[in-house]
């Protein structure tokens, strides 16, 4: 798998609600982006829902993020 191919863990949010208006953010700037454990944080506290995007995607969605 190469890099356009490879997802990667930008950040994890222990709020769904901050990790979708990421998301959203980080669309309204072309850039696709994935939510994973989205529905299973109720069930394990420590988890947290994980922002993943196209790993070739990562230094500009570190810019639109503020990272």
């Amino acid at each position: 798998m190469n890099e356009k191919e490879r997802t990667i863990t930008l950040h994890v949010y222990a709020d769904p609600i901050q990790a979708k208006i990421m998301q959203d953010k980080l669309k309204e700037n072309g850039i696709d982006s994935f939510l994973n454990d989205e529905n299973v944080l109720g069930m394990d506290p420590i988890a947290g829902v994980e922002l993943k995007i196209f790993e070739k995607d990562r230094n500009e969605a570190e810019k639109v993020l503020g990272k």
